[in-house]
């Protein structure tokens, strides 16, 4: 899984008081739904039955319930579609998505949660040369406003949360392949001496239902296909004469002759050093891509921390069983990512 890694922070300076540094880099997780490899190109159609409620922006001030004025976002859906549109094109994993502009569940023939009809779906695809029809089904907003009295001054937050369904059809067969609820919420706060000017700076109640949208419909693209996330690693620099020299190969960029090291005062030093080049071996196992000896490491090291009379502190066993943790979980999913993307299982 190597080749899957791309490192953006690789420079460790060596600081006597320091007896960690931390590596930064990215790594690819699978989709939470694997789309079937046959499905290449895919269409987004818009059958939300449009939301109309009188009752989506309420504020609760100092105990008060107040409701808001009405404010619609009939965009609201169609923000989600392009913004997940927009994301799926910039990552590749289909050859093309597309968007269909026609209205088939409007508010004067339609209703809540109807689907497409097989005739709809076939039709969707064979306009669009597409494979798979991923509808948006329903879409809903709304608004929390809440301020407290804090004596000294007043305190409010504003929470705004969607919730969507989507349904993904064979674009041939016109049978449902995938569905799935998506709820999320966006957050603001602040202070100030009055009600007013504690919630100055908030963006407008259709600022934030569209900054919202744009949210979910951005994030929905790593329930279909896999996405880079940033991790932090740790990498300890200090306890042992040999963990200086290990820095100084990974600052020439020689990560065997640092595992070297690392592997030498693994074999020979005490239960604590133990812990700590077992701890950077998993490290440096994992960005070569062999998440199985990186798990087989992890563990060592958690063990080595573990041991009775280790004059260690609780963050250092805490900080290996998280990194086992993590790997485990990296392991299990080696399987399911190298299927999404097209590589060996």
């Amino acid at each position: 899984m190597y080749k899957f890694l791309t490192i953006t922070l690789l420079i460790f300076v060596f600081m006597s008081c320091k007896t960690y540094d931390v590596m930064h880099f990215e790594v690819l997780r699978p989709a939470a739904y694997s789309v079937p490899p046959q499905i290449k190109t895919l269409v987004i159609v818009d059958n939300a039955y449009p939301f109309n409620p009188d009752d989506a922006h309420i504020a609760h001030v100092v105990g008060e319930e107040v409701r808001l004025d009405t404010v619609r976002v009939d965009s609201f859906a169609a923000v989600i579609a392009g913004n997940l549109q927009q994301e799926l094109l910039r990552r590749r994993f289909f050859d093309t998505v597309y968007i269909d502009t026609v209205s088939y569940n409007t508010a004067d023939q339609g209703q809540s949660l109807r689907a497409l009809t097989p005739a709809q779906i076939i039709d969707i695809g064979t306009r669009h040369q597409a494979d798979a029809v991923l509808s948006l089904a329903a879409a809903s907003y709304g608004t929390d406003i809440k301020v407290e009295d804090m004596s000294v001054e007043y305190y409010a937050m504003m929470d705004v949360a969607g919730t969507v369904y989507w349904r993904l059809w064979d674009a041939y067969s016109a049978t449902v392949l995938h569905q799935e609820l998506q709820r999320d919420t966006l957050y603001w706060d602040g202070i100030g001496a009055s009600i007013d000017a504690s919630v100055m700076y908030f963006p407008s109640l259709k600022e934030a239902t569209i900054e919202l949208g744009s949210f979910l419909g951005a994030t929905y693209a790593d329930k279909l296909t896999p996405y880079w996330e940033p991790v932090e690693r740790k990498v300890y620099t200090n306890g042992n004469p040999h963990f200086v020299s290990a820095i100084e190969w990974l600052n020439k960029d020689n990560r065997y002759e640092a595992e070297k090291m690392w592997g030498y005062v693994y074999a020979h030093g005490n239960s604590r050093e133990k812990g700590k080049a077992a701890y950077n071996i998993a490290v440096s196992m994992e960005l070569r891509g062999d998440l199985e000896q990186a798990v087989q490491w992890a563990y060592k090291s958690y063990e080595a921390f573990r041991t009775k009379g280790v004059v260690g502190s609780r963050q250092e066993v805490e900080d290996a069983k998280k990194l086992y943790q993590g790997l485990v979980i990296r392991y299990r999913d080696e399987k399911k990512l190298n299927e999404q993307v097209g590589g060996t299982p």
